[in-house]
């Protein structure tokens, strides 16, 4: 007769944590705080609440237990009630409307390029999609074509063309993933990520397209854009609450075409500079020097040399700006920022189309529009000539 498999029994230790598993579980449903424990006093120096004992003694509660702690705690995490609109203080309705405070009040997020916190309108944010043939995954801005809220582990990097093309050189856009979205996607998966190389021309033709499509509502829209001679502080003056100018004109000048070319000779210079300091390393050198024997320090990149001042290099970015009554407003190029037939399509039909500088108001409704074309205006801003 074949023996019949003996089942094996469970350790006490098994037993134990069976049990230790039913304890916490009631323990977790069944908590008893403050009067259910039994008599209390309160100790209203120290704000403290002492359980009194059968012998007479008095135990201290401890703060997750004690009544008093936890209704102070309460009173603090308590939701807030939504803002009343129509309570609101002149200041507050200027805050409200106001779009650099919304951005300013939106969450902090790292950049991946420069490691700095900044409000997330001013970040470009990509997600990990699929590929529909191969299944590997891409980088996409998937947040520029829809409106939903998760779209899984972001990837963010401060909104310009040059940090975009930046991270696509020489894949540099692997130094600034991080742990989160290998722990989400899997390491063999994120060694098979593909970052587009048109990602810098395809994150702006996206930003164009949804600063149109955002715009075409106000083109369409009657009374919704108020006409005016120009963005000028003296044709400004007699308008009423101006929150920002749309030029259907261009502003670029002369001396923004020779900005290239400055740049350029600016770059030859360098490359010059950097093969001088290579070549002729043993004179100019400290650490090369006979005699010497200790090595560089980490910090050391290459000797010093004469080089142009950082401010004359890299000048501040410049963003188009006129006067209303003593408050500087935004004036937005639109032929400059979504090209001219971008622009064209945008006016036909319209009662606009004539026209030649626009006025969009101070309102909570057309802070959105403001938010997109100051973001499409960042990506493309370029130093002042």
């Amino acid at each position: 007769m074949p023996a019949r498999p003996v089942k094996r029994l469970p350790s006490c230790f098994s037993h134990a944590i069976i049990s230790l598993q039913t304890r916490c579980r009631f323990y977790a449903t069944n908590v008893l705080a403050g009067d259910a424990l039994g008599p209390i006093e309160h100790n209203g120096q120290k704000h403290q609440s002492l359980r009194v004992l059968k012998d007479g003694g008095k135990l201290p509660l401890p703060p997750v237990l004690d009544p008093v702690v936890l209704s102070e705690r309460q009173r603090w995490q308590q939701p807030k009630q939504q803002p009343n609109v129509a309570e609101f203080t002149p200041f507050q309705k200027k805050l409200w409307q106001n779009p650099y405070a919304h951005t300013l009040a939106s969450p902090l997020r790292e950049c991946r390029a420069t490691f700095t916190l900044l409000p997330t309108p001013l970040l470009t944010t990509l997600h990990p999609r699929p590929h529909p043939t191969t299944a590997a995954p891409w980088l996409l801005p998937v947040s520029l074509t829809t409106t939903q809220k998760h779209l899984g582990p972001p990837y963010r990097f401060l909104s310009h063309a040059y940090i975009t093309a930046h991270l696509t050189k020489k894949r540099v856009w692997e130094r600034g993933l991080y742990p989160r979205l290998v722990e989400k996607l899997g390491k063999g998966a994120v060694e098979k990520m593909v970052w587009r190389e048109d990602m810098p021309a395809l994150v702006l033709e996206l930003l164009r397209k949804k600063v149109a499509g955002k715009l075409g509502w106000y083109f369409a829209r009657s009374g919704a854009l108020v006409p005016c001679s120009s963005p000028r502080r003296e044709d400004l003056e007699g308008l009423e609450d101006v929150s920002c100018v749309l030029y259907l004109g261009s502003l670029r000048t002369r001396a923004d075409d020779l900005q290239a070319e400055v740049a350029e000779m600016t770059a030859e210079g360098e490359k010059w500079v950097s093969y001088f300091t290579k070549g002729f390393a043993k004179y100019v050198d400290p650490h090369k020097a006979p005699g010497v024997t200790h090595s560089p320090p980490h910090w050391f990149v290459e000797p010093v040399a004469p080089r142009l001042q950082p401010r004359v290099r890299f000048p501040p970015l410049e963003f188009k700006t006129t006067l209303w009554r003593g408050r500087k407003v935004p004036v937005y190029s639109l032929p400059d920022m979504l090209s001219e037939e971008m622009t064209r399509e945008l006016i036909r039909g319209s009662k606009h189309q004539n026209e030649r500088c626009l006025v969009m108001k101070m309102g909570e409704h057309n802070v959105a529009p403001q938010i997109l074309l100051m973001q499409l205006q960042a990506y493309l801003a370029e130093p002042g000539p």
